[in-house]
């Protein structure tokens, strides 16, 4: 994950990329750095729309302009775009104290030792009636056939287990004291847990150092920023091991 903060940088300004173009060989350029390289290019009282191509500074592909769009013929990288306006968000409001955990009872619920991790709350969580009982949740670890109903999922594993799974993975002692237990989550609303931290971001990490779920912004401008972190499905098949 060492990459990630360099994927959102501009090979020439080495700032946050500002309005991206999307280049055809993957790689992204500045709008305004793309036009410095055309200026550079230019011969004395040549103008820049006479530059019909370039090389991307990342790979040395030579892009092609369209003669009478020149860079405005080029896709915008919208999808990148987005990603950084979230991270300045983020960045912003850094200096706002962090959101407490949630409360979380029950005779699984972390001790001393897990009381200081980020809460994670289920992204469009099924809602029951009142007085209807949630429908069963299969053990995802079971090698019966069919698999017994889980009695907790683990929020750290990303796997919902039945009683003999859950004692069978989970014995009492480091690291898996650490993993935070809930009631038993269906595997799509699992996948789309949300940072308690970053509220509009879904996890998608691991972090090792803190032993917990992160999403791409706490990695970026949150306080996991110089931590060690993995996959998530890099995580789950050393739990499965």
């Amino acid at each position: 994950m060492d990459t990630l903060e360099s994927e959102l940088t501009c090979p020439i300004c080495l700032e946050l990329f500002e309005d991206p173009l999307l280049l055809p060989c993957a790689h992204s350029l500045c709008f305004g750095c793309a036009h410095r390289i055309l200026i550079s290019h230019c011969a004395t009282n040549e103008s820049v729309q006479s530059i019909g191509a370039f090389q991307c500074p990342t790979c040395r592909y030579v892009i092609s302009l369209s003669p009478e769009r020149g860079l405005e013929g080029l896709k915008r990288n919208v999808t990148l775009q987005n990603i950084i306006d979230r991270v300045q968000r983020a960045s912003s409001s850094a200096g706002l104290p962090l959101p407490l955990p949630l409360p979380h009872s029950g005779p699984n619920s972390p001790g001393e030792e897990g009381s200081n991790r980020l809460a994670l709350v289920p992204v469009n969580a099924a809602m029951s009636s009142p007085g209807t009982p949630p429908e069963p949740v299969q053990c995802q670890f079971c090698e019966q056939d069919p698999p017994q109903d889980a009695v907790k999922t683990c929020v750290t594993c990303e796997v919902s287990y039945c009683e003999e799974c859950l004692r069978a993975t989970h014995p009492n002692k480091k690291p898996f004291t650490g993993h935070r237990l809930i009631e038993p989550m269906p595997d799509s609303h699992l996948r789309g847990l949300q940072c308690l931290e970053h509220e509009e971001e879904k996890v998608n990490m691991y972090c090792v150092t803190d032993d917990q779920l992160i999403c791409s912004l706490c990695k970026l401008v949150g306080r996991h920023r110089d931590h060690q972190v993995a996959a998530l499905s890099d995580r789950y098949e050393k739990l499965k091991v």
